[in-house]
C-alpha cells in the first residue's frame, strides 16, 4: 500500500481521469496471483498495453472475472491498518474523478444534507452510488475527526425531515420551529454523521412529506436498506482532516456487479414499503399530526 503518498504513474500518465492512483501497485499483485509475467498478463487479458482506458478495462475486467477483487482487498487491508479509536477509513465515489483540492461547496444544494463532501463507510456504499456512470472512480481515505464537531443521525423522523429540508420538498414545513431546530443544530456542525438515503429510500420520504404514508409506515420501509452510514463534511477545515490513501479503478463488470446489488435493494425496498404500507395501517403519525405533537 502507498500509505497516501502520491506516486509515478509512468505508463498511463496520459490519462486525465487516473489520479492518485498507482497502476504499478496493481500489476504486482495480479502477476504474482496469477503467476504470470507482465507479457503473460496482458496476452491474458487481450491487451498489448495500458495506455488506454479501454485496454485498462479489459486488464481488471480479467482479473475480477478470475476472482481478483483488488478494489476490495485494498479497502479491507487499510481498515486494518489505519482504523481505530481516533481515526476512520472511508470511501468516497466520484462519477469523473476529483479534480484539484477536495472541497465542500461543489456537491449540490439537493443532496441529503446540502453541499458537503459524502463519504460512505464502505466501499461497496460507493460503488453502488457511482456504478452506472462509466469514468468513475472511488477513493479510499483516512479522516481524522480531531477537534471537529459532528451530530449523529439514526433512521428516525428527525433524519427524515433533515433529509426531506436539504432535498427542498419540505416545502410548507421548512420553517416550522421543530423542523429549523434540527436543521440550526446541523448548520453548527463541521460534520455529520447519518443513515445513506439514496433514491429509493427518498422516495420513501417523500411519500411520508407528502402525507402518503405515517411515520411508522416509513420507519419500516426504510429499515428494508442496508447502506450504512454516511460523513458528511460540511465546513471547509474538515478537508484539513482528510488524507487520501488510494484510488480504485472500477471496470465494466465491477461496475456491472454493483448495478445488479442496487437491483436487489431497490425490490427489498418496494416490497417493504408494500408490507408497510398493510402492516401497519392505521399504525403512526402522518407528518401534520407529528410536528404538531412533541415527538420531534
Amino acid at each position: 500500500m502507498n500509505g497516501g503518498k502520491k506516486m509515478k504513474i509512468p505508463i498511463i500518465e496520459s490519462l486525465d481521469i487516473i489520479d492518485n492512483y498507482n497502476i504499478e501497485e496493481d500489476l504486482s499483485i495480479m502477476m504474482e496471483v496469477f503467476n504470470l509475467s507482465r507479457e503473460q498478463l496482458f496476452l491474458e487479458a487481450g491487451i498489448d498495453n495500458i495506455t488506454t482506458k479501454e485496454n485498462l478495462d479489459k486488464l481488471y475486467n480479467y482479473c475480477y472475472q478470475h476472482n481478483l477483487y483488488l478494489n476490495e482487498i485494498k479497502w479491507q487491508e487499510y481498515k486494518e491498518l489505519f482504523n481505530n479509536s481516533t481515526k476512520v477509513v472511508l470511501c468516497h465515489g466520484s462519477r469523473s474523478g476529483i479534480k484539484g483540492n477536495i472541497r465542500v461547496d461543489v456537491s449540490g444544494e439537493s443532496n441529503d444534507f446540502g453541499n458537503g463532501f459524502y463519504l460512505g463507510e464502505t466501499i461497496r456504499q460507493a460503488g453502488m452510488f457511482v456504478s452506472e456512470d462509466p469514468d468513475s472512480l472511488i477513493y479510499i481515505i483516512l479522516f481524522n475527526p480531531k477537534g471537529l464537531k459532528y451530530i449523529r443521525f439514526k433512521v428516525d423522523t428527525n433524519w427524515m425531515l433533515a433529509v426531506a429540508y436539504y432535498r427542498n420538498t419540505l416545502k410548507g414545513y421548512a420553517n416550522h420551529p421543530k423542523v429549523q431546530k434540527i436543521i440550526n443544530r446541523i448548520e453548527k456542525a463541521d460534520y455529520v454523521i447519518a443513515p445513506i438515503a439514496d433514491n429509493r429510500m427518498f422516495e420513501l420520504i417523500d411519500a411520508f412529506v407528502l402525507g402518503e404514508l405515517t411515520d411508522k409506515q416509513t420507519l419500516y420501509a426504510l429499515s428494508a436498506t442496508h447502506l450504512g452510514m454516511q460523513y458528511v463534511l460540511k465546513t471547509p477545515k474538515t478537508v484539513d482532516h482528510l488524507q487520501i490513501l488510494n484510488t480504485c479503478y472500477l471496470c465494466p463488470i465491477e461496475r456491472s456487479a454493483y448495478n445488479q446489488l442496487n437491483d436487489v435493494e431497490s425490490n427489498t425496498s418496494l416490497n417493504k414499503a408494500l408490507i408497510a404500507k398493510y402492516k401497519y395501517k392505521n399504525s403512526g403519525l402522518y407528518i401534520d399530526q407529528l410536528l404538531k405533537s412533541n415527538l420531534v
